[in-house]
C-alpha cells in the first residue's frame, strides 16, 4: 500500500509540473468538480463541490463542500464510485483518505473511493463558536449541585456565539442536508448511481440517502449504525446500557489476562474510589495535571478506551489515577466570552435529535434511570449530550423517526456485539425497521468493524464489489 501510493504521488507530481509534460485540467476533472493534488497527499484529487446552505432555498446563500478522491487501480474493471461518509458528529472525511484509509486493497483496487467533510466540519464552513464557551463545561451532574437551567443558559449563550461566528449554516446541519450534499456530489461526478460506506454518526445521511434518493443508490453499508427512531429517553438509557455492557467485558479481561495491571484487583472498586476522588475534585487529568478531571469527564475517559478497545491503556491509566495523590480543589470554572471563534463540530448532533426535559425534577429522575443502566460508570457521555441539546434553541431539523425507505438495494448493517457508542442493540432495531436490511454481528468488541477481522472486510467487500448478501456472524478476532 506505501508503495503503490508512493508511487502515485511521484507520478502526480511529475505529469502536472511541466517535468514530463503539461496536465490538463480534464485529465484529473469529472463533471462540476475540478480536481487537483491534494495538498496534504498528492496522491489523492481534492476538490469542492458548491451546495445550497438551505436546500429549501437552492437559489440563496452557498458553501463550498470539501471532496477527496481516491481512483481505483484497476479503472477498466472499476465498479463504480464509493461514497465513504465519516463519523462524529465532525469527524473529517477527507483526512480518513488522504491519511491512507481503512479500505481493502481490493475495493480501492474496484472502486473510485469519494469522501467529503460534511457541511459544518472542518474545510465545509466549520461551526465555530466562542472560543471561552467551547472550553467550558457546566456541570452535568444533578448529585454534585449540577442543574438543569443552567445548563439551558449555556447552551443558549453557545448557540447566540456559534450564529455570530458561523452564520446561518447553523439552522442546517443535519443529515437530509449532508445527504442532500451527497447527491449533489453524485451529480458533480457525472454519475447516476453510487455505492456508499457509513460508519458511526455517518450512517444518519447514509439512511437519510436511501429515503430520499433510492434510485441513485447501488448499494450502502451502515457500520455501527445510529438508531435514528430512538426519542431522547431511550437514547441515554440504552448508551448507559451500552457503558456498562463494554465496561464490565473490560472487568471480565483482567480478571483472566495477567497482562492487565490490574489483573487480581477489584477494579471495579478502584473505579469507584477514583470517581469519589473525582466528585471531590481532587483528580487530575492524565494529560495535563494542572486540570482537573471531573466524575463526569472520567465516565466519558474510559468509554473512549472502549472504541478499539484499548484494554492495557486503560488499566494503566485507572492504575495511574488511584494512585495519583489528591490534589486541592481548583477554583470553579466559569464560562467567559472570549471574543475568538473555535471550533465545536460535534454540536451538529443537536440538528438530529431531540431531548426533551421538562425540569429540574425529570432531569434528577433520567440521571437516575442512567446511574442504573450504566453501573459502575454512572454515566455515558450521551448524557452530555443530551442535556445541552435538551436546552439548544435552534429546533432540529431532523427529529427522530423511523426510517421511511421504500425502495433501493439491500442494506448491509455491520455491528459489533460489544460497541460503547453505538449499541447492538441499536443495530438490531435498524435491521427491524428497515426493508432488505441484514445484520453482520462481529462476536466481539469495539466500534467500527468493517476493518475488525478479514471475516468482515471480506463480507463487505462481496456486498459492495458483487452485492452478494453475507452470513449474519463473524467471530471475534
Amino acid at each position: 500500500m506505501v508503495i503503490r501510493r508512493g508511487l502515485a504521488a511521484v507520478l502526480a507530481v511529475g505529469l502536472c509540473s511541466g517535468v514530463l509534460g503539461a496536465c490538463s485540467s480534464e485529465a484529473r476533472s469529472a463533471p462540476g468538480v475540478s480536481w487537483q493534488p491534494c495538498v496534504e497527499n498528492a496522491a489523492f484529487d481534492c476538490g469542492t463541490v458548491r451546495v445550497p446552505v438551505d436546500w429549501a432555498d437552492p437559489t440563496g446563500a452557498k458553501i463550498e463542500v470539501a471532496v477527496v478522491r481516491d481512483r481505483a487501480d484497476d479503472q477498466a474493471g472499476k465498479v463504480g464510485t464509493l461514497v465513504s461518509l465519516p463519523g462524529g458528529p465532525g469527524g473529517s472525511g477527507v483526512d480518513e483518505i488522504v491519511k491512507g484509509g481503512k479500505f481493502s486493497a481490493e475495493l480501492r483496487k474496484r472502486f473510485d473511493i469519494v469522501s467529503l467533510d460534511p457541511r459544518g466540519v472542518k474545510r465545509s464552513h466549520p461551526v465555530q463558536c466562542d472560543a471561552g464557551l467551547v472550553g467550558y463545561r457546566p456541570n452535568l451532574v444533578p448529585d454534585l449541585g449540577g442543574r438543569i437551567d443552567e445548563v439551558r443558559s449555556y447552551a443558549r449563550d453557545l448557540a447566540a456565539s456559534c450564529r455570530q461566528y458561523t452564520g446561518p449554516l447553523m439552522d442546517h446541519l443535519d443529515a437530509v442536508s449532508v445527504a442532500r450534499d451527497v447527491d449533489a456530489v453524485r451529480a458533480a461526478l457525472g454519475v447516476d448511481q453510487i455505492s456508499v460506506y457509513s460508519r458511526s454518526y455517518g450512517t444518519m445521511p447514509a439512511q437519510a440517502y436511501a429515503e430520499l434518493f433510492p434510485k441513485s443508490l447501488r448499494a450502502v453499508v451502515l457500520d455501527s449504525v445510529d438508531d435514528h427512531s430512538l426519542d431522547g429517553r431511550a437514547f441515554m438509557a440504552t448508551e448507559a446500557r451500552a457503558a456498562a455492557d463494554t465496561f464490565g467485558e473490560f472487568v471480565s479481561w483482567c480478571a483472566r489476562d495477567e497482562q492487565c495491571v490490574l489483573h487480581g484487583a477489584d477494579v471495579r472498586r478502584i473505579f469507584d474510589d477514583t470517581y469519589a476522588k473525582a466528585a471531590r475534585g481532587e483528580l487530575r487529568s492524565v494529560a495535563d495535571t494542572s486540570k482537573p478531571l471531573g466524575p463526569f469527564d472520567l465516565s466519558a475517559t474510559v468509554i473512549q478506551r472502549l472504541y478499539k478497545p484499548e484494554w492495557s491503556r486503560l488499566a494503566t491509566e485507572l492504575r495511574g489515577l488511584a494512585d495519583q495523590p489528591a490534589g486541592s480543589q481548583l477554583p470553579q470554572a466559569t464560562p467567559r466570552l472570549q471574543g475568538t471563534p473555535a471550533p465545536m463540530p460535534e454540536i451538529i448532533a443537536c440538528s438530529d435529535w431531540r431531548f426533551d426535559i421538562a425540569d429540574q425534577d425529570q432531569w434528577t429522575s433520567l440521571w437516575r434511570e442512567q446511574n442504573a443502566g450504566a453501573g459502575t460508570l454512572r454515566a455515558h457521555f450521551a448524557w452530555g449530550a443530551g442535556s445541552l441539546c435538551s436546552g439548544w434553541p435552534i429546533a432540529a431539523p431532523n427529529p427522530p423517526h423511523l426510517p421511511q425507505i421504500t425502495d433501493g438495494p439491500p442494506v448491509l448493517i455491520l455491528g459489533s456485539l460489544h460497541d460503547p457508542a453505538t449499541p447492538h442493540e441499536w443495530a438490531r432495531g435498524v435491521e427491524k425497521n428497515t426493508p432488505r436490511a441484514t445484520l453482520l454481528t462481529y462476536e466481539g468488541h469495539g466500534h467500527g468493524i468493517y476493518d475488525r477481522s478479514p471475516c468482515t472486510t471480506k463480507a463487505a467487500d462481496d456486498y459492495l464489489i458483487d452485492l452478494t448478501i453475507p452470513g449474519t456472524r463473524c467471530p471475534a478476532a
